[in-house]
């Protein structure tokens, strides 16, 4: 009997560590992120049958208690998935509980259950906003064995039973547990330094805006997207770029261009539609904005860096313009060509005499080559 109950709670720890590590997997790998609907219903499944299953390989006490890790998976699925799992899980559980057989055991467990699907939301969020994931983990725990101990109580009328019993029962989920989070939050920062080591890829290390590399694939999502019809592409320069260098030095030519690059944030232009391409030179990609909108970033942009002093490393103020060429075009996505006919604009605005805006169709110029 003993060693049967010993197997039981080998099985039960390699059930969980292993529905963890599943858990994380399933967790798309970006800094932000919603499950998708599927991912959620294979969530609330996974969670299920993890409980079933665990309560196949229970310790069992007389009048038909069954104790087991299930509650430990609940736990980990409300603290690093969410509540819109959690809760239906939760209650599927409480059902699959019945399943074992009508008893007092069977229907408090399964009202237990189902108390706990509201009340723990609560509980985590409070928590969460106070705690760190073990403590929190540990005051979920806590509150589970004392809901479990009250149920206990009403099956056994018998406090010195019920409080042995949920002392070994904290203490060997409470262990179980941490042991689990920590599995987890080793493999969450494991990930989270896969994705930084992504971002770093992508970004141009001077300014923290996306470099050309990332450019040319951000290219591609444009040309495949066919919700994208309007698209405008901005190239800026600053003017006399080599002169500041020159005069006061590159360390203050280095300070220019990352306050130039916080100027380019402007109006609802998204982060990944920035890039630095070259040195002193900046690309914007507009989409589905109409030609007057265009027309008032761009110009708005240029404004904007004429009209703001620079700091320097001395805290000395100097002011700069840039160059603007736009290149425009509406269902023609060849952004090779719009990249070229930018270029080209660029450099009228700077045989213009700079700090100006020149705008170019990319359809008016392929015409105008075909005639």
């Amino acid at each position: 009997m003993l060693l049967n109950d010993l197997l039981n709670v080998v099985a039960n720890i390699a059930i969980l560590t292993l529905v963890s590590y599943i858990y994380i997997k399933m967790i798309p790998k970006k800094k932000s992120y919603s499950l998708t609907r599927r991912q959620k219903i294979a969530l609330i499944f996974l969670a299920s049958m993890t409980s079933f299953i665990l309560m196949s390989f229970s310790v069992d006490l007389p009048q038909q208690v069954k104790i087991d890790m299930r509650y430990n998976a609940m736990i980990l699925l409300l603290y690093y998935i969410g509540p819109d799992v959690f809760v239906p899980a939760s209650i599927l559980t409480a059902v699959l509980r019945l399943t074992w057989g009508i008893s007092d055991a069977s229907v408090y467990t399964f009202l237990f259950y189902l108390v706990l699907s509201v009340t723990m939301l609560v509980l985590n969020k409070k928590a969460s906003e106070r705690f760190n994931s073990y403590t929190t983990g540990l005051i979920l725990n806590t509150y589970y064995v004392i809901g479990h101990a009250i149920v206990l109580y009403f099956i056994y009328y018998d406090w010195k039973q019920t409080i042995a019993v949920s002392v070994f029962n904290f203490i060997f989920t409470s262990i179980c547990l941490m042991v689990n989070m920590m599995f987890i939050e080793d493999m969450r920062a494991d990930v989270r330094r896969y994705l930084d080591e992504i971002e770093r890829a992508k970004s141009d290390y001077l300014t923290g805006l996306y470099n050309r590399r990332e450019f040319s694939s951000y290219w591609r999502k444009i040309e495949n997207d066919k919700k994208i019809t309007h698209v405008a592409l901005l190239m800026l320069d600053i003017d006399h770029f080599k002169c500041i260098n020159d005069q006061y030095g590159h360390l203050n030519g280095d300070i220019i261009l990352r306050q130039v690059a916080s100027l380019l944030h402007v109006e609802d232009i998204e982060h990944e539609q920035i890039y630095r391409v070259g040195g002193e030179e900046f690309c914007i990609v507009l989409k589905n904005k109409s030609f007057s909108q265009q027309m008032a970033i761009a110009e708005k942009i240029r404004q904007t860096v004429e009209n703001n002093p620079f700091k320097l490393e001395n805290h000395q103020t100097i002011h700069l313009t840039v160059s603007v060429g736009m290149a425009t075009s509406y269902k023609v996505k060849d952004m090779k060509n719009l990249y070229r006919l930018a270029d080209h604009a660029l450099y009228q605005a700077k045989e213009r005499g700079r700090n100006q805006l020149v705008v170019l169709d990319l359809a008016e110029r392929e015409l105008k080559r075909i005639l």
